[in-house]
């Protein structure tokens, strides 16, 4: 049996008409860029986030950047943040002069938040933290400590779209949120996107600099980029917003199966967060030969992710985060694809526990 990591077809199929009408659409319009589209899906996002405003945007990583840059956050600045995540969380605060502190993690794979308040310094202009694999840290007790220290809280849910936390839908809790719909997102586009939620006037400023900071057509008043997203993109977000939740849930079911039946160490699911399960990460014993074990069962696995951001030299200088750095040697990510047929995960759970009992 083969068991890829993911089927990035899936998405596609379940609504291949609607996808191609849309497409269609835009083709025949031929409103490419800036087209009324782009207002349609803003308005429908941030309805579904709870959010006061959305910006469409043409990238998770441009995302970070524009609200970084819209919560007020310089040359000089400090951003707290974790070391166990993407690198574009971090590469999104150097490219604007700023520079991370890094915050070990929690046993959630999560910014430790009792560690926050011991790296605050005159410097520190905001927190950005990361809904690592889909589920949020104790975001109330993020906003105390942003609150406690007049700071800007972000969150990067390129992991996360569809999660809740505290029943509340990710989007809408924070100052500014930062979601990515790369292809092999829960809700993907068909190339690069994403989207700026939050507070109105924080994303008024992001719908500035998305579009080379200018108000109007030739009317400058900051140094912006093209960072817009296409209305392709739009157009394919919009049929897909209407399937991904269920999408979701059945992931949801994939990863309940895994928990019950593995016999490593499998992910803490907190009680008031609502996981969407983007990975779903194990720890295993002998992770590389692991892996090469799970290929020769034609079972493909991935690691999200294999160093911790704080050991690479453009993040220098050095910050020691000893979990972070502990967990990047231990963790794999396994198939857990909506589609995945119980047959199909009865194979990869057989593989995994005979390896778990040969090595442990």
């Amino acid at each position: 049996m083969n068991i890829p990591f993911t089927k990035l077809d899936d998405q596609y199929n379940d609504c291949r008409s609607e996808i191609d009408k849309a497409i269609n659409k835009i083709l025949n319009t031929t409103e490419f860029v800036n087209g009324p589209i782009i207002k349609v899906f803003e308005q429908k996002w941030a309805k579904h986030c709870s959010a006061e405003g959305s910006a469409a945007v043409s990238n998770g990583t441009q995302a970070l950047v524009l609200a970084l840059r819209a919560c007020g956050v310089r040359h000089g600045h400090q951003v707290i943040t974790t070391p166990h995540t993407y690198v574009s969380t971090v590469e999104a605060i150097k490219s604007i002069g700023a520079d991370p502190v890094f915050v070990d993690i929690d046993d959630y794979y999560h910014i430790d938040s009792d560690k926050i308040e011991e790296k605050i310094s005159p410097k520190t202009k905001a927190i950005l933290f990361v809904d690592l694999y889909g589920q949020t840290p104790d975001i109330s007790r993020l906003k105390l400590i942003s609150e406690k220290y007049n700071l800007k809280l972000i969150e990067d849910a390129a992991h996360s779209t569809g999660a809740e936390y505290n029943n509340k839908r990710v989007g809408g809790l924070v100052d500014l949120t930062c979601f990515s719909f790369n292809p092999i997102k829960n809700l993907g586009a068909i190339g690069d996107a994403g989207a700026v939620t939050g507070q109105q006037n924080l994303i008024d400023k992001v719908k500035i600099l998305r579009d080379h900071g200018r108000i109007d057509h030739d009317n400058y008043v900051e140094i912006g980029y093209n960072a817009r997203m296409d209305c392709i993109q739009a157009s394919v977000l919009l049929e897909k917003i209407k399937f991904y939740l269920d999408w979701n849930n059945k992931k949801r079911i994939i990863a309940s199966t895994y928990n019950n039946e593995l016999k490593c160490v499998t992910p803490k699911i907190k009680k008031n967060c609502l996981h969407s399960f983007y990975a779903y990460v194990i720890q295993v014993p002998n992770r590389n030969l692991f892996r090469q074990h799970m290929m020769e069962k034609g079972i493909q696995t991935k690691i999200h992710y294999p160093t911790s951001i704080n050991t690479h030299r453009p993040y220098f200088p050095f910050q020691q985060c000893v979990k972070s750095e502990w967990v990047c040697e231990q963790i794999v990510s396994l198939p857990c694809y909506y589609s995945m047929t119980q047959s199909e995960q009865s194979y990869v759970i057989q593989h995994i526990n005979n390896w778990v009992r040969k090595y442990s």
